[in-house]
């Protein structure tokens, strides 16, 4: 699904840019069914992520040409995973993957994002007005959002943490009933085993139909050993 890196310019004018994101988003809506309102903030989305990243460092520049496969589409992958909620908290936002996906994909829900970074809590909260979002940009460290974790039905991150760190960011102030959907990649089994010293926990592990052994990984009633 994804396009040859090696196949990528180093340097693209906006002209190749754009051509690069629409055959990237042309092969993300081959897989994955959206409403046309949903589809039009994740447009926006991307065309104010292309413009912030001329000036703030949100993604890794080797990725600029394929945003849509690279990340909407995990995130769309996660966000078929979640069961319906209020609210969601999403952990370590950056560029706001998958948060601002799944808020866009869910609009009757509200989805807080934490980014201690402010530079990039100022694009995200860019992104929430300009495309309507509902929720609350939390320019802080995690460690300092226990109010937002504890008013979470959903807790989500990507690319931020190993599991054994993520479990201590939330543990001590998530709901029992509340469950984490965290993306993994291909050393998730060593990551469990690591996590699995240190905590006891529910799991469900859903495959990735993206990338082989990536995985999000379904957590709850977490409890220190």
């Amino acid at each position: 699904m994804r396009p040859d890196p090696a196949q990528r310019p180093k340097r693209l004018s906006s002209q190749d840019l754009a051509a690069l994101l629409a055959e990237d988003r042309a092969r993300v809506l081959e897989q994955f069914t959206v409403s046309r309102e949903t589809l039009a903030r994740l447009d926006r989305y991307v065309d104010l992520l292309v413009t912030w990243q001329t000036r703030v460092n949100l993604i890794a520049a080797s990725t600029i040409g394929e945003i849509w496969t690279r990340h909407v589409a995990d995130s769309l992958s996660l966000e078929r995973r979640l069961p319906p909620f209020q609210r969601a908290v999403d952990l370590g936002s950056g560029a706001g993957f998958p948060a601002l996906v799944i808020a866009s994909a869910r609009p009757g829900a509200t989805v807080d994002l934490i980014e201690s970074n402010a530079k990039k809590a100022a694009f995200l909260r860019t992104v929430q007005r300009e495309t309507g979002l509902c929720g609350t940009v939390h320019a802080a460290r995690i460690e300092d959002c226990g109010a937002a974790l504890a008013s979470a039905d959903i807790v989500t991150a990507r690319a931020l943490a190993s599991l054994d760190q993520l479990l201590g960011f939330v543990a001590p102030y998530i709901a029992p009933s509340a469950r984490c959907f965290f993306a993994k990649g291909r050393s998730h089994e060593q990551e469990i085993n690591a996590a699995t010293a240190h905590w006891r926990f529910s799991m469900v592990k859903h495959e990735s139909e993206l990338e082989d052994g990536s995985v999000v990984l379904e957590i709850g009633d977490i409890a220190p050993r």
